[in-house]
């Protein structure tokens, strides 16, 4: 075998390895590209969830404050009619006399 001969097939051996390894590449690159998209759909969701989580935190605050609203009003006006029937109690103690 001459020496031109021996070069070729070394070349050949290294160009036959680095299809083989293209193939692998190429190969782990699609496995990748799909993990990447089910990991970005993963995390979409999550988002979404997020999104819904913090709505409801949100919903919850807002009905928190008007319960204490609510509340607070109805303390209000109690303690109005507590002074109304305190002052007409006075009024009264002071017709006695």
């Amino acid at each position: 075998m001459s020496i031109h001969d021996e070069h070729i097939k070394r070349i050949e051996e290294k160009l036959s390895k680095l299809l083989s390894r293209l193939k692998e590449l190429e190969k782990e690159n699609e496995r990748l590209q799909k993990e990447l998209l089910n990991k970005n759909v993963i995390c979409e969701d999550l988002r979404k969830k997020a999104d819904q989580l913090e709505l409801g935190i949100n919903l919850h605050k807002a009905s928190e404050s008007q319960d204490a609203q609510i509340s607070r009003n109805a303390l209000d006006k109690k303690i109005n009619e507590y002074i109304k029937e305190i002052d007409r109690c006075i009024a009264l103690l002071g017709d006695q006399d």
